[in-house]
């Protein structure tokens, strides 16, 4: 099965618990067909009223020897002097042992044993006693028996083999195997009944109340299994699903930076919450009802076979079309799932988008039109997982209706095999019970199906993730040492991934160590997708980026962003303490180093009086800390981090005016000996650089100082004119 060996890794590594589950699910379904097969005993009692040694007996004799007797009347189990002394053959299997030793229909059985003495004959309960024991040393048994012909009486003497333990060793496996639990059944089970009285009202009570007693027994037994069967799954449930959500996670943490570009983060989290969750539903289902439910299907088949093979195998006739229900619409149901996966993660998407933009939605008063666009992607949703439950629930009536066409069928032959005394009205019955319970159960096992068809769908979706390639690294790449000399992108050319339309093209750019480049450009111009190339975070379609002459792509990706520090557009902090947060990229940085960046980028100001002051945690989205406090933050992190590249991406937008001159001045402390690429919107920090790039349509148009630019490029002097503003 596909489904479990793509998760064997995570569950099998706990395979000392699913021992324990495979065995207590063997348990249940034991105990389950033998709280059913107890119920015989305790219906002979209540409806033949024949004594339980006396049903073991004869049921040990039919198994032996092929002939069953009629149960003696009522009245012969009330004392002694009311006993039965003859034993009456209703039924002779053909090719049977009895019946190769002559017995027939109507013949009545005076004696076993090779004297009969009529005048002190045995009870017709110690004749069935003394055929059935399994104990016996003789080979051969002699049996008188009365036969009419011709309307007259004969005493006739039968010789008789008495079969042994190990009488069919010599045969096949299956003859082999079947004689061997019948005699193992009926030696247990003769024990047992010995110590029941054999005959009288009151032992009859006590017979009721031992076999009730023993399905109680039974039944503390399979509950305390199904317990154990359950909580044991749950562990390794839990487990498997927490192993697999972390690898997942470690494995985001390395993806390239593209994939969530076509995919989207939201598709990301709903595979690693949704997605893992129904994987987890699907070994829940493998190691509950999966496990379960087909043993209660094999163990009742057991049962139902050892009462009747014949009406058993009738029935099992509808097992061919069953499975191929159960496979076909498992098919569908996992084919709609993984469609309703997709669109789920498409509605959580939406959700998200529209929960942080919940402010710009209310100012615009945009709310229908959300809501609107969230109920077409809810639809869509709605209608993938519809067009799955109506393939689950197809799956279960035809499976009714295939049950409902065998069951008839083996009723309908099984009624006439009891009218002619073939069977008996107690064992019918247990046998339609057992047959019904492992009808019901295989109609689990295809609800079973589906839902692992789901998990299917789901681990599909969450090995896309698993097995989609992480950052690559040549074979034997160089560590970057230093960042001495100069950065240059020669002749870069890049595309986004799943899209036709070129983003940088032919790019030529050199830096010199220390130098503070400023990339400015309209929006789409490729400023941010070029620096972007620095950190490695995409890989040019073609070209290079060199570092002291050596070609990045040539060296470690923990190396080359060792070097390299970025202050970000949309300000990244995370749900943890000031101090950590300043320390995220030197965890073993101390206190002493954490306050001197603090103080560096002028954030101590704020953070000292803070009640908890550098121990104060940061929430959702910095909540609680202005936009210019957080960029102080996060230039406090770069300045600990002492880069020797420095990536600062449009960070000086919406910042009060204090703000701007503290960043300012941080930034110019930062940017000290250090290369910086810088995109901003204030002139303030672009004519500080020392060199200014501008950028348009993905190429670079020209390079150069704030006056050569305002005097040579059209475009650089449109920027200045309607986007640069300059400091007041």
């Amino acid at each position: 099965m596909i489904f479990f060996r793509r998760i064997a890794k995570y569950v099998l590594p706990q395979w000392h618990r699913i021992i324990v589950v495979f065995f207590a699910a063997v348990m249940v379904g034991l105990l389950f067909a033998g709280s059913f097969a107890a119920v015989v005993p305790l219906l002979k009692v209540m409806m033949d009223q024949e004594s339980i040694p006396g049903w073991i007996n004869r049921q040990g004799c039919q198994w032996r020897y092929g002939m069953n007797f009629a149960i003696p009347a009522k009245s012969s189990l009330m004392n002694d002097s009311q006993k039965r002394y003859e034993l009456k053959v209703v039924s002779v299997d053909t090719n049977s042992i009895a019946g190769n030793a002559g017995f027939k229909v109507d013949d009545i059985i005076i004696g076993v044993g090779e004297i009969y003495d009529s005048n002190s004959p045995m009870s017709s309960l110690e004749m069935m006693a003394k055929l059935a024991d399994c104990n016996s040393s003789s080979d051969f048994v002699s049996v008188h028996v009365i036969r009419i012909s011709g309307g007259q009486h004969h005493t006739k003497k039968l010789s008789v083999i008495v079969p042994g333990r190990f009488m069919y060793e010599s045969d096949g496996f299956l003859k082999k195997w079947n004689w061997g639990l019948r005699w193992e059944i009926i030696e247990r089970a003769q024990k047992i009944s010995a110590l029941l009285p054999e005959d009288n009202a009151l032992a009859m009570k006590k017979a009721m109340c031992f076999i009730i007693i023993g399905i109680i027994f039974i039944s503390t037994l399979r509950c305390l299994a199904t317990f154990t069967q359950k909580y044991m799954g749950a562990k390794v449930v839990q487990v498997a699903t927490a192993h697999l959500r972390e690898d997942m996670f470690e494995r985001a943490m390395y993806m390239p930076v593209s994939y969530f570009a076509i995919y989207g983060t939201s598709d990301a989290i709903s595979r690693m919450i949704g997605d893992v969750n129904g994987i987890g539903k699907g070994i829940k289902v493998l190691l509950g009802k999966s496990l379960q439910e087909p043993m209660k299907v094999i163990f009742m088949l057991i049962l139902a076979f050892a009462i009747d093979w014949k009406l058993t195998l009738i029935f099992l006739t509808a097992a061919p079309a069953t499975a191929y229900v159960m496979v076909s619409f498992g098919r569908r149901v996992r084919k709609f799932a993984k469609k309703g996966l997709k669109t789920s993660a498409v509605m959580l998407g939406k959700l998200q988008e529209s929960m942080a933009g919940l402010r710009v939605i209310k100012v615009y008063n945009q709310q229908e039109r959300e809501c609107k666009a969230y109920n077409v992607a809810s639809q869509k949703n709605l209608r993938q997982i519809l067009r799955s439950a109506k393939a689950d629930a197809l799956t279960s009536p035809i499976m009714d209706i295939l049950g409902m066409l065998a069951g008839s069928a083996a009723l309908l032959i099984g009624i006439n095999m009891v009218a002619k005394s073939n069977l008996d009205a107690p064992q019918f019955f247990l046998l339609l019970l057992a047959l019904g319970v492992s009808a019901e159960s295989l109609r689990k096992t295809s609800d079973v199906w589906n839902s692992i068809q789901d998990s299917n769908a789901a681990m599909d979706r969450v090995f896309a993730i698993m097995e989609y390639p992480p950052e690559s690294e040549k074979p034997n790449s160089k560590e970057l040492l230093t960042v001495n000399q100069k950065i240059e992108f020669r002749n870069i050319v890049f595309t986004y991934p799943n899209s036709d339309k070129q983003v940088l093209d032919k790019v030529n750019l050199s830096a010199k160590a220390g130098q503070n480049i400023a990339i400015v450009g309209p929006n789409g111009s490729g400023k941010t997708t070029l620096i972007n190339l620095l950190p490695r975070f995409y890989a040019p379609d073609s070209g290079q980026i060199l570092i002291d002459g050596i070609d990045i792509s040539d060296c470690t990706l923990k190396s080359l962003r060792g070097h390299i520090a970025m202050v970000t557009q949309n300000v990244v902090t995370f749900n943890d303490t000031i101090a950590a947060n300043i320390a995220y990229g030197r965890p073993d940085a101390s206190m002493d180093d954490i306050i001197a960046a603090a103080k560096k980028s002028y954030a101590h100001e704020f953070i000292e009086p803070l009640p908890d002051g550098y121990q104060t945690v940061i929430g959702e989205h910095g909540s609680g800390l202005s936009g210019g406090q957080l960029q102080r933050i996060v230039i406090a992190r770069a300045i600990l981090k002492d880069p020797s590249v420095l990536i600062f991406d449009e960070a000086m937008s919406q910042v009060d005016a204090d703000s701007e001159s503290k960043i300012h001045q941080a930034l110019e402390i930062l940017m000290k000996d250090r290369t910086s690429f810088v995109i901003a919107h204030r002139f303030s920090t672009i004519i500080s650089a020392d060199i200014i790039v501008v950028m348009d349509k993905g190429r670079i148009v020209a390079q150069g100082s704030h006056e050569d630019l305002m005097k040579n490029c059209d475009v650089y002097r449109r920027l200045y004119e309607t986007q640069l503003m300059p400091a007041e």
